[in-house]
């Protein structure tokens, strides 16, 4: 299975005093990650359009549609949210046909929230060249 890697959740920004005497980390809590729940997602190429649902929590995106599942991670930097993603076949129909025209692709997306939407934009590593549009809409926790 095609995973990619996890980014991290959150940023460390310093130390303070724990109990009896132990340090511990504190995080830039300003660093929210997209939130979390259920997602409708529309995407679109110049080699189509196509839509699934995606589940995310705690920096992961779980998700899928008839014929593939979508696995990936996502975080936060500044006012963008980045996304690393791939995409599996489990449906072995040939009548879901991969919107790249393979079945195993890695997308790097790069997003901004707009109300109860998010809009992603970015490119497949496999095909560089082709652009890549998704629109996910919060529809539930």
């Amino acid at each position: 299975m095609l995973m990619a890697p996890p980014f991290p959740a959150r940023e460390i920004v310093g130390n303070e005093a724990g109990p009896y005497g132990a340090i511990r980390q504190t995080y830039d809590r300003r660093e929210r990650q997209l939130q979390e729940g259920l997602y409708k997602v529309e995407f679109h190429t110049v080699h189509g359009t196509g839509n699934g649902v995606l589940y995310a929590t705690s920096g992961k995106l779980r998700g899928g549609n008839s014929g593939f599942a979508f696995i990936g991670n996502y975080t936060r930097k500044g006012d963008e949210i980045h996304v690393k993603i791939s995409t599996l076949r489990h449906n072995p129909d040939p009548g879901f046909k991969p919107l790249f025209g393979t079945d195993m692709i890695t997308l790097t997306l790069k997003g901004a929230e707009n109300g109860e939407m998010v809009d992603f934009e970015g490119t497949a590593l496999q095909m560089p060249g082709v652009h890549f549009k998704a629109i996910l809409t919060r529809i539930g926790d």
